[in-house]
């Protein structure tokens, strides 16, 4: 315990991205820095043991991501921490408190309030956790639809969040073996996959997966 102590003191306070000597934190060290343990208290609280365990999966696979493409693995592990951190609420609590921050819902989402919990996450990680990393907050944002926008961050998220180790997809091992070397064409199977399991459910698509989707086609 000393030696980590010793280790997350040397990394910065407010973006531990690198030791002072070059060298980007482990996985370990990026989870005992105070702003992820703040993170890691309120979700052990709040998710259910499941749900914890698959949050921190995904921060295990979107900071080997991260590291792999070279982004910043301390915003790679913020963001993954967060991704879910309103996956608590149900449906009713969503929808309160999307109407108390007065976020315009798409019609999708006015009618599917498992897509909710990535917008709300958004505003809990600024109000609760003081987060305003642009980068991160795209992140949560578009983990769960995707956008044809997407910077490195959220394709590692969003990738991350469906492949992690825990997952059983259908289309799991073809992204996880694209993730560190196609990074985008990762992107563009687990857009595949959402639409192929949402037709299946004969339920409605985000327009942000199909636009993922498309975005993505062009190149693969």
């Amino acid at each position: 315990m000393m030696t980590l102590s010793k280790s997350v003191s040397h990394i910065g306070a407010k973006n531990p991205s690198h030791f002072a000597n070059g060298t980007a934190p482990t996985l370990i060290e990026l989870r005992a820095h105070p702003k992820s343990i703040e993170i890691q208290q309120y979700l052990s609280n709040k998710l259910t043991a499941k749900r914890y365990r698959h949050v921190l999966s995904v921060q295990e696979m979107a900071v080997d991501l991260a590291r792999c493409h070279k982004a910043d693995v301390w915003k790679a592990s913020l963001a993954a921490l967060l991704h879910d951190c309103a996956k608590w609420m149900d449906a009713q609590q969503l929808y309160r408190t999307a109407a108390r921050y007065d976020i315009e819902l798409h019609p999708v989402e006015q009618v599917t309030p498992a897509l909710l919990h990535a917008i709300v996450g958004v505003k809990l990680a600024v109000e609760k956790f003081a987060v305003t990393d642009l980068e991160v907050l795209e992140a949560i944002r578009n983990h769960t639809t995707g956008s044809a926008s997407m910077g490195v961050m959220s394709q590692v998220l969003y990738v991350a969040d469906f492949a992690e180790s825990t997952r059983t997809h259908k289309a799991v091992h073809v992204v996880r073996k694209l993730a560190y070397t196609h990074l985008e064409e990762a992107v563009h199977y687990v857009a595949r996959a959402k639409i192929e399991h949402l037709l299946q459910k004969e339920t409605m698509i985000h327009p942000n997966t199909l636009h993922t989707y498309n975005s993505t086609l062009v190149d693969n």
